[in-house]
């Protein structure tokens, strides 16, 4: 049975890193649950607050969870990047009428 688990862990481990995958190391996430061990495509999710705050158990709800705060974070840094380009260009036509006024 050992000999086993290790056979299809050495599998998975082969399986993740073939598709760019990489293991968190074993003191972030699911530090706690001995049998499992998180992947990510990006490694520095292994440090986030926001993702160890969920990660708790290593269940596929709690992927969908990461998932769902990774695009709502992505949505507020894409309307934070709206905001201060439209803030940039009327500071820019406030400073050209400033040049054209006389």
């Amino acid at each position: 049975m050992v000999i086993g688990y290790y056979g299809m862990n050495q599998y998975w481990q082969s399986k993740m890193s073939t598709k760019g995958y990489e293991p968190c190391p074993a003191t972030t996430l699911l530090f706690t649950r001995v049998t499992y061990s998180a992947w990510t495509l990006n490694p520095a999710l292994c440090y986030d607050t926001d993702v160890k705050r969920i990660v708790l158990r290593g269940s596929s709800g709690e992927s969908e969870q990461v998932e769902q705060m990774l695009q709502q974070r992505e949505r507020q840094q894409e309307a934070r990047r709206q905001f201060l380009q439209r803030e940039e260009q009327l500071k820019q036509q406030r400073l050209q009428r400033a040049a054209e006024s006389p």
